[in-house]
């Protein structure tokens, strides 16, 4: 059996796979860059179908995010920003059910970072600046193409 990374899901209109033969020439580093990609669908997934607000979730960490840049200190300030009582009112309200609140709670510490500059997932962009001999696979189509 050849070691392979295969990764597909179908559920309701949304279906993606996933592929990354492994042959002798493959690195690790292209190994870690499918597993990213993987891990970047499972995880945009798994919280759209929370049921959660995200946009407005997002909308929350733009605000505590407005202005700053990528350094410890702005994320440092973000979190000092918060006020406990009308955060938890604003989140409770992008949620369903208030059983959701630390769904809700984890989405924003994930929207903030990102906002922020800290990427929470291994991405391709970072795996690619790190290790620039990772041939990124384009998805198949006419994508960059020119239209007529």
């Amino acid at each position: 059996m050849q070691d392979e990374i295969v990764f597909t899901a179908k559920y309701k209109d949304w279906m993606v796979v996933k592929k990354l033969l492994i042959e002798e020439k493959t690195t690790p580093q292209e190994v870690a860059a499918a597993l990213a990609s993987v891990e970047a669908t499972i995880s945009r997934k798994s919280y759209e179908y929370t049921g959660i607000n995200r946009e407005a979730i997002d909308a929350i960490a733009e605000k505590l995010a407005a202005g700053k840049r990528k350094s410890f200190a702005s994320l440092s300030e973000a979190l000092s920003s918060l006020k406990p009582t009308a955060l938890k009112a604003e989140l409770l309200a992008a949620c369903p059910t208030p059983k959701h609140l630390p769904i809700a709670e984890n989405y924003l510490v994930k929207s903030l970072l990102d906002k922020l500059g800290f990427q929470t997932n291994l991405d391709l962009e970072t795996l690619s600046g790190t290790f620039p001999e990772i041939k990124v696979p384009k998805p198949r189509g006419n994508f960059w193409k020119k239209k007529s």
